[in-house]
């Protein structure tokens, strides 16, 4: 096991936390509905965990964690900060969008994952697999609350 790509894989699975962090903290400023900030402040937290394990692992392996203002998570907040110049009052919006960055993420794991699989200890599998399920189940829980809304406007329900 190279320990150096070892760290740059690890380092990846940061950025993709920080941007997840920094999607929902968007997300939670386009909406004023106290559930959905609610949910979304319970998934930047989830990000946060996720991001402190990473980091906590380069650190084992000697490494330095990436910082939040490499290009890419730069180009990413500036997209994000026009972004939530922009109130997004259509609920059935905002979750559909967040669930398809969610989905993003997923393959992103995903691909992630089985692509580097000899650059990872056993351990390290183990906690990403764990991160991926964890992103997986917040995925799901926009997508029934998405459907929910769908289902409602068929039946002519109020939400």
């Amino acid at each position: 096991m190279n320990t150096k790509k070892s760290i740059d894989v690890l380092n990846i699975f940061i950025g993709i936390n920080c941007n997840r962090f920094e999607r929902y903290t968007t997300a939670s400023k386009q909406t004023n509905e106290a559930d959905l900030k609610t949910l979304f402040a319970v998934f930047q937290e989830k990000s946060k965990r996720c991001k402190a394990e990473l980091i906590s692992e380069v650190h084992k392996l000697g490494g330095k964690p990436t910082k939040d203002s490499a290009a890419i998570l730069l180009f990413f907040r500036i997209w994000m900060q026009l972004l939530s110049n922009i109130k997004i009052k259509d609920r059935e919006d905002i979750l559909n969008r967040c669930e398809y960055d969610t989905d993003v993420i997923l393959k992103k794991y995903n691909y992630l994952l089985n692509n580097n699989i000899e650059h990872l200890t056993p351990n390290h599998q183990n906690m990403l697999k764990a991160q991926h399920q964890s992103i997986k189940k917040d995925h799901d829980t926009l997508k029934g609350l998405g459907d929910l809304l769908v289902t409602c406007r068929k039946f002519n329900l109020d939400t």
